[in-house]
């Protein structure tokens, strides 16, 4: 295939449907892919469009590489991204736990918000919420359950209001809060913290978690997960 045709845009009655390549490689589809976001900013500027999919099986790691353009990227407004097609698991044994209490009665219910939570804007629900987008100062979530963050998180997040939620957690792949509460516990960042935890950021998605009565926050890793099931 042409390699201008790795990546192709169609235009719906209601937004994008993204044929990729099944064959190239990933990193090179990437960056095609952010070039046709920006290429198509004129035909879609002012209006709210969905996206999906086709073309490529894609892996966990892949998926999560294309919401991370989408979230991040201010050309076009996205709305709703259709679930992936033929999904392949990539599941790692450290973070079964979380998989099974999402599964479970008290996880069950999860609310997904699609785009920025703006100053004023606030999201408040009793299960767990998932944000596509980054959540700005004067942003805030309320859950009962866990709070999943596919973008930056610069506002204030309050996770596991409901007690039977056993391990209540927050995760955004980029941290920086104004404000943080799991339970009954708020942290606020000290002064001047914030790049300290952007850079922390950048190997890879940060959990904050509650332990001993207070909040703590870490990379995603084994050691971590351990700690928070004792």
């Amino acid at each position: 295939m042409r390699e201008e045709n790795l990546v192709v845009f169609k235009g719906t009655v209601d937004g994008i449907i993204v044929f990729i390549d099944p064959k190239a490689d990933f990193e090179i589809v990437l960056q095609h892919f952010k070039a046709k976001l920006e290429e198509s900013k004129k035909f879609f500027k002012g209006t709210k469009v969905s996206v999906r999919f086709k073309g490529r099986v894609l892996s966990e790691r892949e998926q999560g590489k294309l919401l991370e353009i989408l979230t991040n990227q201010e050309s076009i407004h996205i709305s709703f991204i259709h679930p992936f097609e033929g999904e392949i698991k990539e599941e790692k044994t450290e973070m079964l736990w979380v998989r099974e209490q999402l599964r479970s009665f008290e996880g069950s219910m999860t609310h997904f918000h699609y785009g920025i939570v703006r100053s004023g804007h606030h999201i408040e629900y009793r299960g767990n919420v998932v944000v596509l987008g980054d959540v700005n100062p004067g942003g805030l979530i309320s859950a009962g359950g866990n709070v999943i963050i596919l973008g930056a998180l610069k506002g204030k997040v309050c996770a596991g209001l409901d007690e039977k939620v056993p391990h209540p957690f927050i995760v955004s792949t980029s941290m920086a809060p104004i404000q943080i509460g799991i339970r009954s516990v708020i942290a606020k960042a000290p002064e001047g913290d914030a790049e300290a935890l952007y850079r922390k950021s950048e190997n890879g998605p940060l959990i904050a978690y509650l332990q001993d009565g207070q909040i703590y926050m870490d990379q995603i890793d084994l050691k971590t997960l351990n700690h928070m099931l004792k």
